[in-house]
């Protein structure tokens, strides 16, 4: 007897990131930047969110869980690109607080249209509770993965 199909969520979710990915990244404002990648839009409208609070390389690797090397690649390549810089804090000089650009604040109203658009397209045809319910199922996914049993 044959064994019914069995979906691979881990597959589909994978798939579907690189779809959204590859979305963002052929988005007008990430093409008008000027090597901006998808991930940055999304460190940028993070730090959009966030402006008036310290924002650390720490706070960037939580949000967007992410090892530190990969933060470091990000953050310094951003830098590169004149749409952060590090400043550091008067109280620990160790630390060095992310600050936006004016290159970046002056993107951020294509960036925050973009993102929007992707959201819309994503969400398309999905009642609100079929969206929740969504949310619900990945973050209970993430919770999954994150158990160290």
């Amino acid at each position: 007897m044959d064994e019914p199909h069995r979906f691979h969520i881990g597959f589909e979710i994978k798939q579907t990131f690189r779809l959204i990915k590859k979305y963002i990244d052929r988005s007008t404002a990430v093409q008008c930047a000027n090597q901006m990648t998808g991930t940055h839009v999304w460190i940028l409208k993070y730090l959009q969110e966030n402006r008036g609070k310290e924002i650390f390389q720490k706070d960037i690797e939580k949000q967007f869980g992410i090892n530190r090397s990969s933060a470091t690649g990000l953050l310094q390549l951003m830098e590169k690109n004149g749409l952060i810089y590090r400043e550091e804090v008067p109280y620990d000089a160790r630390l060095k607080r992310i600050v936006m650009t004016k290159k970046a604040v002056s993107l951020d109203t294509s960036v925050r249209r973009e993102i929007d658009l992707v959201e819309e397209r994503i969400s398309r045809g999905f009642s609100e509770e079929e969206l929740q319910t969504l949310i619900q199922m990945l973050s209970r996914i993430r919770d999954n993965l994150n158990r160290s049993d």
